[in-house]
């Protein structure tokens, strides 16, 4: 019984974290677009961050000298390459925001700062995702070949890293001293 009154904050921030997965993972995910209100919101956010990708991947693509344009909203025309980019939902790293938002929201701290910090961490894995839709243009541009990596291996590699360091940078900001 000691051992469970100990271990109550880790079993209650895995219980909320599970809960959280389960509900999105098992069944927001699948029915959110039949979700008359909800689908409004969550289509504006897709469609943003949509928009965020494409149109920040060719401003870093154009900054680095190639020339490249958005069309209609999820594709990047890469104008030295026979190729273009098409972007499609799942690219967007929205599973990635939510397990990053999910950690957050289930581990002890204060609600203002989550306030600041769950955005800064879906900024940052949009940056990775920039980093990942350039790399590949780039592929495709200097060396004719887009896939002689898996782009969604390497970037979901780098995001659970990025994840880990922020809920690591999270946990060390609220973690309470043991009772001495």
């Amino acid at each position: 019984m000691e051992n469970l009154k100990q271990n109550k904050p880790t079993i209650l921030f895995l219980a909320k974290l599970g809960i959280l997965c389960a509900v999105y993972f098992l069944w927001f995910s699948k029915v959110v677009w039949q979700l008359p209100i909800i689908s409004t919101y969550y289509g504006h956010f897709v469609h943003y961050t949509m928009l965020s990708l494409t149109h920040g991947s060719v401003w870093v693509l154009n900054l680095l000298g190639y020339q490249a344009e958005v069309f209609n909203d999820r594709y990047i025309d890469l104008y030295d390459s026979i190729m273009n980019i098409f972007i499609k939902n799942f690219c967007l790293g929205i599973d990635m925001m939510f397990v990053l938002t999910a950690l957050i929201v289930s581990f002890p701290g204060k609600w203002l700062d989550r306030l600041w910090f769950i955005p800064l961490g879906i900024a940052g894995i949009q940056v990775i995702n920039i980093g990942r839709i350039v790399g590949m243009s780039l592929s495709w541009i200097i060396l004719d070949r887009g896939a002689f990596v898996d782009h969604h291996d390497v970037f979901n590699t780098i995001a659970v890293v990025f994840i880990f360091i922020m809920f690591t940078f999270w946990v060390k900001r609220y973690k309470k001293e043991p009772a001495r």
